[in-house]
């Protein structure tokens, strides 16, 4: 998408080649173009109403640098219920001259409505074999690593070295910890503060992820493991529930994220709270619906 956007705001493009050399190129190269924006970053996990009011005061003003303007919506699944209704109407009638590029990684049947309004380009990931040499030859590492980062980042070799390589692998490994010492000592309670800390989102794909995992080994479908760096983990939360009680696990953590994406200005340290209170009475089987 970057490339295309360089292309789209280059002031001297030959054909389907960006020249690199002029003003508009500069700027890209150096990620502070002010007719691309990228309205979902590290810094922004939602994209909201007030996300979509700043993209429309962008667009229907001229461009700064006498081209086009490109909008970057880098996953769909981003966008609360309000945003998508808003967003609907800027796609209807956009300006002239201006790009959107939206990112759908689960292409979710409730976006019906505006992939209407939209061109699809699907694209195919690598193999899960050719991706793994890839990242062999990257940097050298534990098969199993890399093929956890892969799966947890949906097969895309290029995302599976940057989450091995930065602080959230860390942060992940840390969090693992406190939720297998939460489980040991029967308090899970315990892991608030790290939940809550920071990538609280991130932290319930994760744990969601691995709750899976549990269920897949229940019905001995291993081969189709996620977290292969947590394999006694896994067997542990196998061993010691049934199927319906990680299925159910698993169904509360998502309604809690899909809480904390689509409300606007909820408590997430009550959230959480609620949410780890009732996860410790299904465990203990005494939760009701």
């Amino acid at each position: 998408m970057w490339f295309i956007s360089k292309w789209l705001l280059c002031l001297k493009k030959t054909g389907i080649n960006f020249c690199n050399n002029c003003y508009g190129c500069q700027l890209m190269s150096s990620n502070n173009h002010p007719d691309w924006y990228n309205c979902i970053n590290h810094t922004n996990k939602i994209c909201n109403i007030d996300t979509i009011r700043f993209i429309n005061e962008k667009i229907f003003q001229s461009s700064q640098q006498g081209g086009g303007k490109v909008i970057f919506l880098s996953d769909l699944e981003k966008l609360t219920e309000s945003a998508v209704n808003a967003f609907l109407k800027t796609l209807e009638e956009p300006p002239k001259h201006t790009w959107f590029f939206i990112i759908n990684y689960r292409n979710l049947n409730y976006f019906s409505t505006l992939h209407s309004r939209c061109l699809i380009y699907k694209l195919f990931l690598p193999s899960e074999k050719y991706s793994l040499n890839w990242l062999k030859q990257e940097n050298k590492q534990n098969n199993q690593l890399y093929l956890t980062a892969l799966r947890i980042n949906h097969g895309s070799p290029v995302s599976a070295k940057k989450f091995i390589n930065g602080d959230i692998w860390i942060e992940r490994m840390l969090f693992f910890q406190s939720l297998h010492h939460a489980f040991k000592h029967c308090d899970l309670l315990k892991i608030l503060p790290i939940l809550q800390n920071k990538n609280t989102i991130d932290k319930i794909d994760w744990l969601c992820l691995l709750l899976l995992d549990a269920i897949k080994f229940n019905i001995n479908e291993q081969k189709y493991l996620i977290n292969l760096d947590q394999i006694q983990f896994i067997q542990f939360l196998a061993h010691r529930y049934t199927y319906i009680i990680l299925d159910l696990s698993m169904t509360t953590w998502m309604r809690c994220k899909n809480r904390l994406l689509k409300i606007p200005g909820i408590n997430h340290e009550l959230v959480l709270l609620e949410q780890l209170l009732a996860w410790e009475a299904i465990l203990n089987n005494t939760f009701k619906n």
